[in-house]
Formats: structure tokens, sequence, C-alpha cells
């Protein structure tokens, strides 16, 4: 019996963490009602307007420019694509760019390419900031690749591509992405998500040309903070799950050694690292990677099947009371917590906004959170995906409070609840935060469900372990012999590379040797 860490699974799963939901055209019908009132004045009026608008962007007023631009529609509703393409650019230059949301969708769906096209050129930027998935359903809509400059045409890329993969075309999807520019900011993102579909599909060596270049163009962003490390890391992971893969376990090993014990993505893969080590037979070596995480350092981790993998090293070593022992353990630990999902997930069964509550505390506590469904709950909260969906949180009350800052610099601005476009923007805001919230406690939502599903998983699969140390522990009393090869093949010394660490593990936990430790334990299998 042999459980098995399948890197194909990670890939499919990596690629498909974006969920397929409806457009939000809620957004737009809410946001219409809410449109200024229109009069029967001259395009004279408007063109002035809209004259005056692109003088002040082009003397960086950008806020004034969207007020002026957003007002020439009153004059003139026919001007309405062309004032709402430049109040979108102007709100993008003014950082305001979840107010910018809604005017950059009226754009794309105006049907006006002149106007769509202008937009076009903050598309990528808007694609990041506001999110996919408010935004893919017009882009892929209302666009073609034809209607973008070179530089903004990554973002359709990026948009057809995820659209084919949820479609399950992963050809397709490899198709859109098949012309990367290198220049674009995306660039290392979209290199990850090509060489994780290669990986997926079976083209390694495809996928672990990608994960290089990735690497190369995440250390080289000009932004280089945590999120650029992490994906740097997580490239190098690829990296090394591919050499794994393709059962290059010694080179695997040594591309893990590469990713920074800072870095959050060391904690996930110091596990993979455990099954490199137990696919060569060093069962020793496994145990020592994974007692790593009854470190105090590591007590935020969150992974079921690290008990799993320890269990099933015991059993290659026949040590059968230590493998009953650890199965025991799990049934305990995970049991209560399967029980939290169940009823978190129960009590909010239609309230998504209190799903979104519960994920964003989860992530505002210390990583060493001592609740149980903290420590869960930090596998997805911290992702890139749901991290963006915080940063849009965020952004509503930081752009709320700029409006009113640029609206009180302007005494000419109206005020008045329902007047102006100060106004405008607030009632835009407030259903744009609806959405974030339905759509960032649908992640936890689904998040939450995999994961319970995956825990029902691994007690399978610690019962399965359980049910096999049984049939060999009567075996061995019967015969007093091995029964079968896994048996007798028994544990392998593990080897220590030049540059490599080796500490027998005491009892005592040491930072600097954490991933570094290797039991001393002697076989049964021969006994």
């Amino acid at each position: 019996m042999v459980l098995q860490l399948s890197v194909r699974r990670w890939s499919r799963v990596s690629t498909l963490m974006f969920r397929k939901v409806k457009p939000f055209s809620q957004f737009l019908v809410i946001a219409l009602s809410l449109a200024p009132g229109l009069s029967s004045a001259s395009d004279e009026g408007a063109l002035q307007k809209l004259a005056e608008a692109q003088k002040l962007y082009e003397s960086k007023q950008y806020f004034k420019a969207a007020r002026y631009a957003f007002s020439a529609v009153d004059e003139n509703p026919a001007r309405k694509p062309e004032a709402h393409a430049w109040v979108t650019l102007s709100l993008v230059k003014a950082g305001l760019e979840q107010s910018a949301s809604y005017f950059f969708i009226q754009t794309l769906t105006s049907g006006e390419r002149s106007a769509i096209r202008r937009v076009l050129s903050v598309a990528e930027k808007m694609l990041w900031a506001v999110g996919p998935d408010l935004l893919n359903p017009y882009l892929l809509k209302h666009t073609s690749a034809e209607d973008y400059d070179p530089k903004s045409r990554v973002a359709y890329l990026y948009v057809a591509a995820r659209d084919a993969l949820l479609n399950g075309d992963e050809k397709k999807a490899l198709g859109y992405l098949s012309s990367i520019s290198k220049e674009s900011r995306s660039a290392a993102e979209l290199y990850q998500l090509r060489a994780a579909i290669h990986a997926s599909s079976g083209g390694l060596d495809s996928a672990l040309s990608d994960f290089s270049t990735c690497e190369r163009l995440a250390s080289n962003l000009d932004s280089a903070g945590r999120a650029q490390e992490d994906l740097k890391n997580r490239c190098i992971a690829g990296q090394a799950r591919i050499l794994y893969e393709k059962e290059k376990f010694e080179a695997a090993d040594r591309v893990y050694d590469r990713i920074s014990k800072q870095s959050i993505v060391w904690t996930e893969i110091l596990f993979e690292q455990a099954w490199n080590s137990f696919r060569r037979n060093e069962f020793n070596r496994t145990l020592g990677k994974l007692v790593s995480y009854k470190s105090p350092a590591l007590s935020f981790v969150y992974n079921p099947e690290v008990d799993v993998l320890r269990a099933q090293s015991y059993l290659s070593l026949c040590l059968y009371p230590d493998a009953d022992r650890v199965a025991d353990e799990f049934n305990k630990t995970y049991a209560e917590m399967g029980q939290q999902v169940k009823d978190l997930l129960e009590k909010n069964r239609q309230k998504l906004s209190a799903l979104f509550d519960a994920g964003k505390l989860a992530a505002a506590q210390p990583l060493t959170s001592s609740k149980p469904l903290n420590r869960l709950m930090n596998r997805f909260v911290r992702s890139p995906s749901f991290a963006r969906w915080i940063q849009s949180d965020r952004d509503l009350e930081t752009e709320l409070q700029n409006i009113q800052g640029f609206a009180k610099s302007n005494p000419s601005v109206a005020l008045e609840k329902g007047k102006g476009f100060p106004e405008f923007l607030n009632e835009v805001l407030n259903f744009r935060r609806k959405a974030i919230r339905a759509l960032g406690g649908a992640f936890v939502k689904n998040s939450l469900l995999d994961y319970h599903s995956e825990l029902i998983s691994n007690y399978e699969k610690m019962s399965f372990i359980k049910l096999e140390m049984l049939r060999r522990f009567k075996e061995k009393l019967m015969t007093r012999k091995p029964v079968d090869e896994e048996r007798a093949k028994g544990n392998v010394v593990p080897r220590r590379r030049d540059d490599q660490y080796y500490w027998s593990f005491n009892g005592e936990f040491w930072n600097d040797e954490l991933g570094d430790y290797v039991f001393g334990l002697e076989s049964d299998c021969h006994g």
C-alpha cells in the first residue's frame, strides 16, 4: 500500500483556484438608476465640458477632469461613451480604480469602439486592482484581441485563458498564453499560470521552463516586495514539483532548498520535501522533516496530510505502535475541526458577507493564532486571490475618504445627499462593497467545503493505514518473517550533501535547524 503526492493534482488545483461566477449585471442596473439627470441641452455644451476635461487631465488635475467629463452627459446623453471613457482614465490616474470600475464597464458595454479602445489602455491595471471576477465577463463579451494595443493585450490573453480553463479547455488556454510579453507587469503571473497548465496536461519540460522564467521575471519586478518574493518562491517550488514528478528526487531536493525559510511558501513545501525523501525510502529523513511541524514556530500550519505521511512512514519502518499512536492523535485532533467547519458553513449557508468577515478576521490574526479554525483558514485567506479582495475592501474606504477630500477642495462641487459627482461615486462604492463581500464570501465557502472534503479523504487514508498496519502486525506474529517486497525494503540511510545540514532530533526545536532534522530509528521490518 503506497499513497502518493500528486503533482498533477496540485497543478490542476492551482490553475482552477478561481471559480466561475455570474456577471454582476446588478452592478449596471443599480448604478444606472443613479445616473445624472439627462437634459436636452445642445451638443456644444457637452463638447466644451469634454474639452475642459482633457485639459484638466493633461494638467494632472484628475478628479476635476473626471467631474467635468461626468457632467458632459447632462449636456448631451449621446456623448456618454466618450465621457465615461474620460471619467475612467481620470479616476484611474487619481488612484480611484474601484470607483472607475463602473465607468469602465459602462464604456465596454457602449459598443463605441473608439471609447472602448481608449479605456483598454488601463485594462491590465484595472484587472489587478478590481479583480477578474467582476471584469472578465465584460472584457470577453465586448472586446477582442484586436481592440488592445500590444502593451495592454496581456489583459485580454489572461481573461481569455482563464475562461478557457474554467470551461476545461487547457489546449485553448495555452493557445492564448503562447505569446506572453515579458515586458508586461503581469508576465510573471502568466508564466506561472502557463506552467501549471503544462504540468496538469503532462507537458513537464515546458512547465519546468515556464516556472524558471516566472522565477526570473518575479525577481526582476521593480516593485519588489512580499508578494513578488512569494511569487518567486512559488515558481521555485513549481520547478521542484516538476522534478519530483520526473522522479529526479535529488535535483528536486536541491531546488526546494533554494526557498528561504523566512518565506510563507517554505512552510508549505517542507511537507513536499518530506514526500521527496519518502520516495527515496529515506523514512528517517521524512520523519525529521515532518517533526518540524511540531515546533511552536510552525504551530500555525494546518495540514492533516502531515500526520497521514507520518503514519505511513512509521508503517514503512514496520513500527506499528508508532503508526497507531499517530492515527489516534489524528482522530482526536481533526474530529473537532471537521465539526467546526460544518457548523460555520451551516450557520452561514446564505450569508456570504459573514463568511467574508470570518476570512478577513482570520487573515488579520497572527499566524500563530491558537484557534484551530484560524489555522485551517490560514491555508487560503492569505492566498493572492483572497488577499486581493481584502485589499479591494480596504481600497474602498481609502477612496471614500479621498473623494470627500477632493470634493472639499472644490467648493463648487455639490455634497448634498443624492446630488453631484462625489455622491454618485459613493453609491457606486457602496454597491462595489456588496460585490466584493459576496465574491470573497463565496471564496471562503468554497474553500471550506474543499478542505472539509479533503479532511474526510484523509480520514479514509488513515483508516486504510490502520487496516494495513493490523494486517502486517498479524502476519508478523504468525509468520515471523517479511511478507511482501515493500516491507523487505526497510529504511535507506539518508545521504547528506556537502551543502546540506544533518541534525539528529533530540526532542528540542531550534529555529535554524527546522526542516533539517533526521530521525535515527531502526526498521523493524526484518524482525
